[in-house]
């Protein structure tokens, strides 16, 4: 299936890529993913991430940790079998709220979803708390003003906020 993301989500997707690379893994994993979405900077996940207190830096710190680095740079990597389930989850998430486009926020739904996981374990233990995290999603969505919403969505974006104020976190 094709997948349309906006800016923001690509962006963050590059950036996983970029990182996992970088860290000499063969494989793109929900932690990279979790990592790009904090680094791109401009999508709703950043915001999020940041209010939390999660910045790139203690993921990547994370991502050390517990996988640590491979011996070289990697060239052509893959999504993981559960990266391609996360990005199932945005999608779906992004059809419940009425949108065509995967936006980033709909990736971190999708990683919170996907409970068991490697970027899951971070955030827990970042001290993350998943209904917190849902709330602050929907604070800044109500707080994306409309040039942004319109550069992320174009005009066609169908703004069902009202949809998130019912998420029960997944992960326990």
């Amino acid at each position: 299936m094709t997948y349309k993301f906006t800016k923001s989500a690509e962006s963050a997707i590059e950036i996983a890529n970029d990182i996992a690379i970088e860290l000499g893994h063969n494989y793109v994993g929900t932690e990279h993913l979790l990592y790009g979405l904090a680094n791109e900077g401009t999508g709703v996940a950043s915001k999020v991430l940041e209010n939390q207190n999660v910045d790139s830096e203690k993921i990547l710190e994370k991502i050390e940790e517990l996988i640590g680095r491979g011996e070289e740079e990697q060239k052509a990597i893959g999504l993981t079998p559960r990266t391609k389930k996360v990005i199932e989850n945005a999608f779906r998430e992004a059809k419940k709220t009425g949108s065509d486009y995967i936006g980033t926020e709909h990736l971190l739904i999708g990683i919170m979803r996907e409970g068991d996981s490697v970027a899951v374990r971070i955030m827990l233990d970042l001290n993350v708390n998943p209904q917190k995290l849902y709330n602050e999603i929907v604070k800044v969505l109500n707080e994306y003003d409309e040039s942004e919403q319109r550069r992320e969505y174009g005009d066609k974006r169908k703004w069902k906020l009202q949809f998130y104020s019912n998420i029960k976190p997944i992960w326990k």
